[in-house]
């Protein structure tokens, strides 16, 4: 039986580290618009404020994936991820079949959460990742950018309880 140097292991957790980190890099530049899409088409005041609130952190995430691919000498080159047009189609869809409303604003919650458990599990391998190569740096950003995306999610969940409790009246009113 062949084992591996742990040379040979090391860069090939490596070779990982770079694809996942070039891909969220992509997958979090298609988000951002997402986002704005979302903020547009939400009727709660409250909702569209944390939508729009997270496009600002979708920028500063950016930042810090950039400087860890700085680090990491890397270009940032694109990378096509499939879950990723399958959440903004997520998004297109809830906007195109949903009426403005309370309803809509559920759907856009549910798309929202989908994203951001993307988002906590991709920076979360990651950071795990990054702090096995002794990229630390890079983990401190990565865990901040998991920490925002946790939080966001959990804003999310508050506003949704009274926004379904709104369109469950006024579904009962039809």
């Amino acid at each position: 039986m062949k084992t591996q140097s742990k040379s040979a292991e090391s860069e090939s957790l490596e070779s990982v580290f770079k694809s996942e980190l070039t891909e969220v890099y992509h997958a979090q530049q298609r988000l951002g618009k997402a986002y704005e899409k979302m903020a547009e088409a939400a009727n709660n005041e409250e909702l569209k404020t944390l939508f729009e609130g997270q496009v600002h952190n979708t920028a500063l995430q950016i930042g810090r994936i950039e400087k860890c691919l700085e680090i990491l000498e890397l270009k940032a080159n694109a990378k096509y991820a499939d879950v990723v047009s399958g959440l903004i189609d997520a998004v297109k869809v809830t906007i195109s079949d949903f009426a403005e409303g309370p309803a809509r604003d559920t759907a856009l919650i549910a798309t929202a959460q989908k994203i951001e458990h993307y988002g906590i599990s991709s920076y979360g391998t990651l950071r795990t990742i990054a702090t096995l190569l002794g990229r630390v740096q890079c983990a401190e950003l990565l865990e901040e950018n998991k920490d925002e995306e946790a939080e966001t999610d959990e804003n999310l969940t508050r506003l949704a309880v009274s926004i379904n409790q709104v369109a469950l009246e006024e579904g009962a009113k039809s």
